[in-house]
């Protein structure tokens, strides 16, 4: 009884040791962080004000403002790595051999990340255009990094995965489409009468 009453006081001493020592650290380490957030805020409502001025079409727009935002909290994130104590390097090695991993799971969500960023810069189609890919045919709604949604005339709509478009023959019809309609008229009807 009296082993267990020794082993509680040190496990409480040793809690309270690391909490006045690493304590103002992680108080300093999550302002770092909410001070990275709101400046990535900052620098993605400036960075659209500028992007807006150069015409660019919305997803890359958006690609670049979320490059920004994360490369702002990264070097924030750093920062509070930086002010816990943590060493640096053996972390970013850890990263690599972990992101080496990761890539090989997950194949199919990068082969639609980059096919997205190949439609985004290429641009081979806009949003408000109709087109037919992939035995699918629509009027884009939305080109994300990892999806395009084509819009049907009933309404409805359909995702297709990027990586399902690159390489792919498109058919882009733009903005107006043109309809083949053939309309019967009688052999004995006046042809002008008609087309009037």
């Amino acid at each position: 009884m009296e082993n267990s009453i020794q082993s509680l006081d040190q496990v409480k001493a040793s809690a309270l040791d690391m909490a006045v020592r690493f304590g103002p650290k992680l108080v300093v380490a999550l302002i770092i962080l909410f001070v990275g957030h709101l400046v990535g805020r900052w620098v993605g409502r400036v960075l659209e004000g500028m992007l807006v001025r150069f015409n660019l079409d919305a997803p890359v727009r958006i690609l670049l403002i979320r490059i920004a935002r994360v490369l702002v909290l990264g070097i924030f994130a750093i920062l509070a790595l930086q002010n816990l104590g943590i060493e640096l390097v053996p972390l970013i090695a850890g990263l690599g051999v972990a992101g080496a991993a990761v890539a090989l799971a997950m194949q199919g969500i990068l082969g639609n990340v980059a096919a997205g960023l190949t439609i985004i810069f290429t641009r081979p189609f806009h949003i408000g255009e109709y087109i037919s890919i992939a035995k699918e045919e629509g009027e884009v709604l939305d080109i994300s990094l990892f999806s395009t949604t084509l819009g049907h005339a009933d309404r409805s709509k359909v995702v297709i995965p990027n990586r399902k478009i690159v390489g792919e023959i498109l058919h882009n019809c733009g903005r107006i489409r043109q309809l083949n309609i053939a309309v019967g008229v009688s052999y004995g009807t006046d042809v002008n009468v008609a087309l009037g």
